[in-house]
């Protein structure tokens, strides 16, 4: 059996067995293998530059060979890995070398053994050779592992967390969640993290797929996680093959043509107690998990749920400190704070705007004959007929209580006059019905125009506000009150 086999590289062969010829080493006889074989209870091997020459019974029922009892040479050529890991040796007075190794090795099924070797150059038959004492440490090398992962998910879902609230759209969030998970399960290739939208799951986040798809829709009921827990969605689901799965999705990856997904790793993710959708790890390679995997998916999983909830409650607040909560559009201190950025741009680089006023005709009058809940109703139909006359980069603030303001771009002065006398008119011949009675939501409005009128917020209301106030007058001179 070549050396390398056992875990030796190229380099360490001639070093660690050099001396033996230029120091007395040990000869080792085969009554010694005899005597050691009686009284001896632990795994010993032999070995050489080519071949494995002993294993005593201990390690033969090691490795899964019972049925081999002594007197027999076991031949374990392809039961070793290739590579000795965490390598010490030393030199020993007399210039032989004592070797202490981790290494793993392959049992009679096939799975994977940590041992602990220790053994010390000896002379076998004329030849040189490692004579050594095997320990089984699969169980602390598990338990090792299990740790490193761990730590490993917990890092990066701290790390998560840090960045979670400097995040301002929330698809950079789903994409920092998906890329940190897939770093935490190694096995994992690609990945998506879907959203329920209905009676769908929608793409929010994808790492690995060869095309966009993110206007891939998937029926719920057609979701491996749907199907792997009977509907419940509930619990992690690891599939470790999907390719009998009825309805199965053969979407191209990245990996190279015709490398699709054959297993997946899918958990499901509860914001308040309700599915708010589901994070997959998948990979094109079947049977790619295993259960500690789905231990570290259950810790992610978790994770994710506490980051998405604070985020969405951090954004909720974000959003209430900014927008009006009756209209939904900017309130004053942020509609004051955009339009100071927008003129700072507009004077680095000579760009013009308008900015316009509107007040609601007669709110006070309607608060007062119908109550504050039907003016509630005026003032958020008077929102929703503007919003369907803007671009959506022009953007509305309320001012006051009755009175709104805007920044227009792209659009003279007069332009912006006739669009909205068209608005007035539309909305005058659409009355607002309430409890069997018929509101008129007529507005007045002025328009002040950025740089020529004002360079500053304060100037360009003071002049959009006369207008106003002279087309008021005028507006209820035309209708008679």
């Amino acid at each position: 059996m070549p050396l390398s086999k056992v875990g030796y590289s190229e380099n360490n062969k001639t070093d660690r067995l050099s001396n033996a010829n230029d120091h007395p080493v040990e000869i080792l006889t085969d009554e010694q293998l005899k005597s050691f074989e009686k009284f001896i209870d632990i795994p010993m091997i032999l070995f050489n530059e080519k071949e494995i020459l002993y294993l005593n019974d201990f390690c033969k029922r090691m490795l899964g060979y019972e049925e081999l009892l002594k007197g027999k040479t076991l031949d374990i050529f392809d039961s070793f890995e290739k590579e000795f890991i965490e390598n010490t040796h030393h030199i020993l007075e007399d210039g032989t070398y004592r070797i202490r190794d981790e290494i793993s090795i392959l049992n009679k099924d096939n799975e994977k053994l940590w041992v602990e070797l220790i053994g010390r150059t000896v002379i076998y038959n004329c030849q040189k050779c490692i004579f050594a004492s095997l320990k089984d440490i699969s169980d602390v090398k598990q338990l090792k592992s299990n740790l490193s992962r761990i730590t490993k998910v917990r890092a990066l879902m701290l790390e998560t967390t840090r960045f979670a609230l400097k995040i301002e759209d929330i698809s950079e969030l789903f994409q920092l969640i998906l890329r940190n998970a897939l770093y935490s399960i190694e096995n994992g290739t690609i990945g998506t993290i879907l959203i329920k939208k209905g009676d769908y799951f929608t793409v929010a986040s994808q790492i690995g797929f060869s095309r966009d798809i993110k206007d891939f829709q998937l029926p719920i009921e057609e979701a491996f996680l749907y199907r792997a827990t009977n509907g419940r969605m509930d619990e992690i689901a690891n599939i470790p093959d999907l390719v009998p799965y009825r309805r199965y999705y053969p979407i191209e990856t990245k990996h190279g043509e015709k490398k699709y997904i054959k297993s997946t790793l899918t958990a499901p993710i509860y914001i308040n107690g309700s599915l708010f959708g589901m994070i997959n790890i998948d990979s094109i390679e079947t049977n790619a998990f295993d259960g500690e995997d789905v231990k570290s998916m259950e810790f992610i999983r978790n994770y994710i749920e506490i980051i998405i909830t604070n985020y969405l409650l951090y954004e909720e607040k974000s959003h209430l400190a900014r927008y009006d909560q009756l209209t939904n559009v900017c309130n004053r201190s942020y509609f004051e704070d955009q339009v100071k950025n927008i003129i700072d741009k507009a004077l680095c680089y000579k760009e013009t705007f308008n900015l316009v006023i509107w007040d609601i005709n007669n709110l006070k009058t309607i608060n007062d004959s119908f109550g504050h809940l039907t003016g509630d109703e005026v003032i958020k139909k008077f929102i929703y007929e503007l919003k369907n006359n803007i671009r959506k980069t022009d953007i509305i603030g309320r001012y006051g209580g009755d009175e709104f303001v805007g920044v227009f771009f792209e659009s003279d002065m007069k332009s912006l006059d006739k669009r909205f006398q068209n608005l007035l008119l539309h909305m005058e011949n659409n009355p607002l019905r309430i409890n069997g009675k018929e509101i008129i939501c007529g507005f007045s409005y002025g328009i002040a125009s950025f740089p020529k009128e004002g360079i500053c917020l304060k100037d360009l209301v003071r002049v959009a506000d006369e207008r106003m106030y002279i087309f008021k007058k005028n507006y209820k001179k035309r209708i008679g009150k």
